[in-house]
């Protein structure tokens, strides 16, 4: 209990700024806080978890959005929380988390690769990253890294998701041209009926008769400036 009021003086004065129940971060001099969401994600998530959809796509530099929810991927379910406007968002999962996060000296958070992060914003599209900004994303990268989708395919098979496979793989294509879609087509699964290209629209439009993907949206509209589909 003293502890507690110390730390509430503490607080009162501004030599610190409550987090959530239990976690303070120092005010510096200036009354200015140095430490980042990512940092505190860190120090406040127990291992393992991933920071991954638009967060991620935004730490690779592949979104120009600033994406002020925060999807982080756990395998025991934790009570979100709000920091200085952003908010942070457990989702459990049953996939390993292990090996998924990049290499980086920004930030001691683990933040997925750039291959998780665009199929986890395409999986799940209540996560915030709309249709267009994952094919920006998604276009950005393979201009980057063309190997990237072979990775990219890998990353898809452990989804162990064929109507994810096969939008990707149309994506792939219709970016990057046929040879770069290639690793997709053995995920595709043996199902006929066809998958929208975007969930949650009525199913209407072409369906393309490699990737069994239903143009349910105007793909044209959606390609980045000076992209067309292919």
């Amino acid at each position: 209990m003293e502890s507690y009021n110390l730390l509430e003086a503490a607080e009162r004065e501004g030599y610190l700024r409550r987090v959530r129940r239990g976690a303070y971060v120092l005010v510096d001099a200036a009354g200015g806080v140095r430490t980042s969401l990512l940092d505190l994600i860190a120090a406040l998530t127990p291992k393992p978890y991933l920071v991954t959809a638009g967060r991620a796509l935004q730490f690779h530099e592949l979104s120009d959005q600033h994406f002020r929810r925060v999807h982080v991927l756990v395998g025991t379910q934790l009570r979100s929380w709000s920091w200085r406007g952003d908010e942070v968002r457990y989702s459990r999962t049953d996939r390993s988390l292990r090996g998924a996060s990049t290499r980086t000296q920004k930030t001691r958070a683990n933040i997925a690769t750039p291959e998780r992060a665009i199929a986890d914003s395409l999986a799940h599209p209540k996560w915030g990253v709309t249709l267009t900004q994952v094919i920006e994303a998604l276009n950005a990268l393979l201009a980057r890294d063309p190997a990237c989708a072979e990775r990219l395919a890998g990353e898809i098979a452990a989804h162990d998701s064929h109507a994810l496979a096969r939008r990707l793989g149309f994506l792939v294509e219709s970016l990057a041209g046929k040879d770069a879609a290639r690793p997709f087509l053995p995920l595709r699964g043996q199902s006929k009926a066809a998958t929208p290209l975007r969930t949650g629209t009525p199913a209407a439009g072409a369906i393309d008769s490699t990737w069994h993907v239903q143009e349910n949206v105007d793909l044209e509209a959606l390609m980045p400036p000076g992209e067309s589909h292919r």
